[in-house]
């Protein structure tokens, strides 16, 4: 009997034997230049009108990415979601299997994945920002929910609007929405590959404004209901979140043009210190953030991808914050160029304590929803 094999090491052996590059020309993707040392290739970003190249693959990961313009939002995808999108194939799995077939590779049977381990591709069903009033939907978000935060800022984060739960009904294996499904806005969640391969969760707000309710099963009727402001869907530890950053981070190119990287605590102050740059910046600033919580473990992929830069960290005005902040400090000593904590101006309470969001728009127009 063959041994089974993770789908990552399948996705590496058909990837090691295509010519990856040749593959996305026949998918109708303009290449400028040859690879870089990271294997990196500048392209015209595909479906929009791109006078220079401003999206790249990646001939090892065969990752597509495209960072997005004024007209589109920035994403990455794999080689087979990528041959999805441009209507070669019906879904992944079919162009995986064709793509294997190809170069000869046999799938075979796949090691089970960990149960305890949610596979996001299940649970979320994604949509295109083309969706009709998706762009209204994700507005009304930012206006109600979350003011400081722009729909730009959504799309630079890799944010998507989505559904969430969803499930696979065995019979016919097609995904349906379940019940209690809600319109969500999901943002990616990349791990220690980064953009050499998919998202390895997302963390997901509903689109209303309104919290999920999360309370346990066995919990008595006649305790108050556990509501979250945003979950997560797929593990989180040691990932982070700001896929345009990630992008600036992972080229060697656009990196040697940081001046500054900012930490943040959590996805809504990456979304609204981003939308508060001058656009002019944005090659030159990153932001970025862990999606795993304020006091998660600084994992050494983590420090190591800020390795260089001037690095500046900020946490909200809480204990969780300034313990989370303490952590990210330690890890990026002797990594980081320099490290910068910024200290906002109130003080410190146990919990629910101010952020940037609040320091950017204001006291009393911060919206109290992280």
């Amino acid at each position: 009997m063959a041994e089974q094999r993770t789908p990552q090491e399948i996705n590496a052996e058909i990837l090691s034997r295509l010519d990856v590059a040749a593959e996305y020309e026949l998918l109708g993707v303009r290449l400028r230049g040859q690879p870089r040392a990271s294997g990196m290739v500048s392209c015209f970003a595909y479906g929009r009108e791109d006078r220079s190249p401003s999206a790249w693959i990646n001939i090892r990961s065969g990752c597509y990415g495209d960072s997005g313009g004024s007209d589109a939002a920035a994403y990455t995808m794999s080689l087979w979601d990528f041959a999805v999108k441009v209507g070669r194939f019906p879904d992944w799995k079919a162009a995986r299997k064709a793509y294997a077939e190809k170069v000869g590779v046999t799938i075979g049977r796949e090691k089970a994945r960990d149960k305890n381990v949610t596979d996001w591709r299940e649970k979320l069903e994604l949509q295109s920002w083309d969706t009709p009033g998706n762009d209204v939907l994700a507005q009304r978000w930012c206006i109600v929910a979350k003011p400081g935060i722009t729909v730009e800022a959504i799309k630079a984060a890799g944010g998507v609007l989505a559904y969430y739960p969803c499930w696979i009904d065995q019979k016919t294996g097609k995904k349906r929405r379940a019940r209690n499904c809600h319109q969500v806005i999901a943002f990616p969640c990349y791990g220690q590959w980064f953009l050499d391969a998919d998202p390895v969760a997302w963390q997901v707000f509903d689109v209303t404004g309104q919290p999920f309710d999360v309370t346990p099963k066995d919990m008595p009727p006649t305790e108050p209901p556990v509501l979250a402001r945003h979950l997560s869907v797929g593990p989180t530890a040691g990932t982070l979140m700001g896929l345009s950053s990630l992008m600036l981070l992972c080229d060697p190119d656009r990196r040697a043009k940081i001046e500054l990287v900012w930490k943040t605590e959590g996805p809504s102050d990456l979304l609204t210190l981003w939308a508060s740059l001058p656009p002019e910046t944005r090659e030159t600033v990153a932001i970025v953030t862990q999606a795993g919580g304020a006091t998660a473990e600084v994992q050494a992929h983590q420090a190591k991808l800020l390795a260089g830069l001037r690095v500046a960290v900020v946490g909200d005005c809480d204990d969780a914050g300034q313990v989370g902040a303490e952590k990210w400090c330690r890890a990026l000593d002797g990594v980081a160029a320099e490290i910068r904590v910024v200290r906002l101006p109130w003080d410190i309470e146990r919990k629910h304590g101010k952020d940037v969001r609040d320091y950017l728009l204001g006291e009393q127009a911060a919206s109290r929803t992280e």
